[in-house]
């Protein structure tokens, strides 16, 4: 079997954080009390907008965390042994994007710093999408039984997915 350089424990870090992610960002939208998800016995939370920014923010820097850790790795260590397949570029590429929209929507959200209506709508959709695009890529790699990282030492076969990050 094939050794991928991500830990299960960093894994599953990964996908805890993406989730929370997803969720707080989607109830900072008014749709728990549109909706009436906050009206659900134990969901109320959900509702509260600056519970769920403070969450949204602190998974964010949980995610930023991980991912400093394994680009880190990956630049000083895994690069020589593995390779991004083109799933796993696809979703580098729009990990860091969404990193960066985010990094952006932070500054918009400072006291001192306003951004025009047209640039910021065009930020929150492009990150909203992107972490559409996120989850379809998730998808992907289940349907496709595609990995999103290959080992290159001698001797291993391409190994299909499992738990890698």
């Amino acid at each position: 079997m094939t050794h991928m350089p991500v830990s299960a424990r960093i894994a599953r870090a990964y996908v805890v954080l993406v989730a929370l992610l997803a969720l707080s960002g989607t109830m900072q939208m008014p749709i728990a009390s549109r909706y009436r998800i906050a009206a659900v016995p134990g969901l109320g939370w959900l509702g509260d907008f600056w519970l769920t920014h403070r969450l949204h923010y602190l998974a964010a820097a949980g995610l930023l965390c991980v991912v400093s850790y394994v680009a880190t790795r990956w630049v000083l260590e895994w690069r020589r042994d593995f390779a991004l397949t083109a799933l796993g570029f696809v979703r580098a590429a729009v990990v860091f994007l969404l990193i960066a929209t985010g990094a952006v929507r932070v500054l918009k959200n400072l006291p001192e710093v306003s951004f025009s209506p047209d640039p910021t709508m065009l930020v929150d959709w492009a990150h909203l999408g992107l972490a559409l695009l996120l989850g379809i890529i998730a998808l992907a790699r289940i349907v496709l039984r595609e990995p999103y990282v290959q080992d290159l030492r001698e001797g291993h076969a391409p190994r299909r997915p499992g738990p890698t990050l």
